[in-house]
């Protein structure tokens, strides 16, 4: 990835701003000097293994990582006479920013002097982590940075969906679009606080086929060979989880004719079907959820992973080579719908409304436990959610199909009551306590408008559930498609994002609510 100030300030780039007023003298090429770098992209794609960047910032706001070279001391002739005792070189960035002979508003050749509605421009043309490392540089880029708005603030809910663009193509004039299961070269970031913004943010080797979830600062994302990576938006690490032929006997791999080196597609184990599925298709359709127990950065978490149409449920730790199967559902019905990490333990709900829980009591202790083994029947059940709340409680948000209703849907809210192991009805104006609740594949969470007063208070926040033969029938499809603010107290389905964004298919999720945490 190119650095921030030399991508920004090309010849190119300073070519469109030429109209501005503020570019008066102002000229760059091609090979004006970079500043030292902040970040090594190949160490931060290797994954896991390499260390997270010195967050420090130093008495003269450069914000520096272990890579960085250091400048060379700085004589006092040099800083009266700009250097000149010193012959300069022929790429010198002092012939590219001239001193003025007249004091004037942009007379001093150092970057740091730069005018803030240029640094706004030039910020408006990086990907997030260059916009990072632009706002770690000095004081008056990190202000440029806060007026462009162009970090997410920390905790404020952003929707992560795969960006809708044309695969290169040998005729310039046709283009040719990416089919559901084929890699994604980049993300979009779009927030409910300002929601005519968008932030694209490219993924490591254009590799990611599908979201899958979020947790604790971390996207849930299946590659191009379909297996599950976790990865970090604002630092571009990747964490491997283990591979997709782990689970069990359910997925197996094909393999060429070169001594069975070459991975060359899968094959469902779990069925009659010799049906072969290429590497990247598998990946689409196969993960309905996957949840984390904390950040890998803090310790080995633990993922949870609801596929297979929600049949199925296995669980591994960071670092593992293959995935444990704890539960699949015997019914036809019957599958999981939705799961979250509570208070330590695992808790996964199916459509039925069974509960199960799920707890790592120790190291190689894990127990499973029904607490709720009995159906609800509740008809015309849409989809059920499970949030945990910063006062201690579980929630279920049961959606259900009504045709008595605007938008034909209604929702209902339980709390868990461990007692008695039963779901306990809530009044809707009360069951929020005037929070916003954000659900969907991420691991769902509740944020206070006293925060971030521009959400909406005892609203719940959908993104597209995943619809299938085990929900209700396709009329109520068109109803989920996009993204969807439920109110509580007026009972009503609105759209969240103006159209186009987040506009996706109605049955399968394309995007996933992201908390920041840095």
């Amino acid at each position: 990835m190119p650095l921030p100030w030399r991508r920004a300030l090309s010849a190119g780039s300073v070519a469109t701003l030429a109209g501005s007023s503020s570019l008066a003298g102002f000229h760059a090429s091609r090979e004006s000097v970079p500043l030292p770098p902040t970040w090594d992209k190949e160490k931060a794609v290797g994954g896991a293994s390499r260390e997270a960047r010195d967050s420090s910032i130093f008495d003269d706001g450069f914000h520096a990582s272990r890579d960085s070279v250091p400048l060379p001391p700085t004589s006092d002739r040099e800083k009266a006479v700009g250097g000149a005792s010193t012959p300069l070189p022929a790429n010198c960035v002092a012939y590219e920013f001239p001193k003025a002979d007249a004091p004037g508003p942009y007379a001093t050749p150092g970057w740091s002097d730069l005018p803030i509605d240029l640094l706004i421009r030039i910020l408006h043309l990086l990907e997030l982590p260059e916009a990072l490392a632009f706002r770690a540089v000095c004081p008056s880029w990190r202000s440029a940075s806060t007026a462009a708005g162009s970090v997410p603030p920390r905790r404020s809910p952003w929707l992560v969906s795969l960006a809708k663009e044309p695969l290169p193509s040998q005729d310039p004039q046709r283009h040719a679009w990416r089919r559901l299961w084929e890699p994604a070269a980049a993300s979009e970031l779009r927030s409910l606080l300002d929601t005519e913004r968008t932030i694209k943010v490219s993924f490591p080797h254009g590799q990611v086929v599908a979201l899958c979830g979020a947790s604790h600062g971390w996207l849930i994302t299946a590659n191009k060979l379909s297996d599950l990576v976790l990865y970090k938006p604002f630092t571009a690490e990747l964490v491997p989880l283990p591979p997709i032929i782990g689970f069990d006997s359910c997925i197996e791999g094909v393999y060429g004719d070169d001594e069975g080196k070459t991975l060359m597609g899968y094959r469902y184990g779990c069925y009659e079907s010799g049906r072969v599925y290429n590497l990247q298709e598998v990946g689409w359709h196969f993960y309905d959820k996957v949840v984390l127990s904390g950040s890998p950065s803090a310790g080995r978490a633990f993922a949870l992973a609801i596929y297979l149409d929600g049949r199925r449920l296995s669980f591994a730790r960071v670092g593992d080579a293959r995935w444990q199967q704890v539960s699949r559902t015997r019914r036809r019905d019957d599958s999981f719908a939705d799961c979250v990490y509570h208070r330590r333990r695992f808790y996964a709900i199916t459509m039925r409304g069974r509960l199960k829980c799920l707890d790592f009591g120790g190291p190689g202790e894990l127990w499973m436990e029904t607490v709720i083994a009995k159906d609800d029947d509740i008809d015309g059940v849409i989809t059920r959610y499970l949030v945990s709340t910063p006062w201690g409680r579980l929630l279920q948000l049961r959606v259900i199909l009504d045709k008595h209703q605007v938008n034909n849907v209604r929702v209902e809210i339980d709390r868990l009551d461990m007692k008695s192991q039963k779901m306990v009805r809530l009044s809707l104006g009360k069951a929020l306590r005037g929070h916003s609740a954000f659900v969907g594949q991420n691991n769902p969470g509740l944020l206070s408008p006293k925060e971030f007063p521009e959400l909406k208070p005892d609203c719940i926040y959908f993104t597209t559930p995943r619809l299938t033969k085990h929900n209700v029938s396709d009329k109520c499809h068109n109803e989920w498609k996009g993204v969807k603010v439920y109110d509580l107290k007026k009972r009503t389905l609105d759209a969240a994002f103006t159209p186009g964004a987040g506009d996706h298919g109605a049955w399968c999720p394309f995007e996933v609510w992201f908390t920041p945490s840095r």
